[in-house]
């Protein structure tokens, strides 16, 4: 009775491993129809984008000092994270800031806030102020 457990066993792993050596996934090919029109949208769309409110966006500052010391946070930042974060010196009078970032609410600030406070302590998070235009 054994001997016959074993047999049955047996058996059946060969069976299975036997099958699965013919068994093959399925193959597809997907086909995608997009109207050419939806990259144009997509392309405008980045365009508004980057126009619209610029200046309302969060900033974090991480460097506030003289032009030398500001190029060279500049190149640590650009050094030690990420390419799609724009870093920029600006000019207030006396001193030069590094501002880093272009967030579009606190959420998203905040997060990358912790990130750089790791190389930057001293950063924090602002809202630039509106230049008022002249007519």
């Amino acid at each position: 009775m054994r001997f016959l457990a074993i047999k049955k066993s047996t058996i059946f792993t060969v069976s299975a491993l036997f099958c699965a050596g013919f068994a093959f996934a399925q193959q597809g090919e997907i086909t995608i129809s997009k109207d050419p029109n939806i990259d144009k949208l997509l392309t405008y769309q980045k365009e508004i984008n980057q126009e619209t409110d610029n200046d309302n966006r969060l900033k974090i500052q991480i460097f506030n000092g003289n032009l030398k010391n500001a190029e060279r946070a500049k190149r640590e930042f650009e050094k030690s994270h990420e390419k799609d974060i724009p870093a920029n010196i600006k000019f207030e009078t006396p001193n030069y800031k590094v501002w880093v970032g272009n967030f579009r609410n606190r959420l998203e600030a905040e997060r990358y806030l912790v990130e750089v406070k790791e190389t930057f302590p001293n950063a924090f998070i602002f809202t630039p102020l509106k230049k008022k235009k002249k007519n």
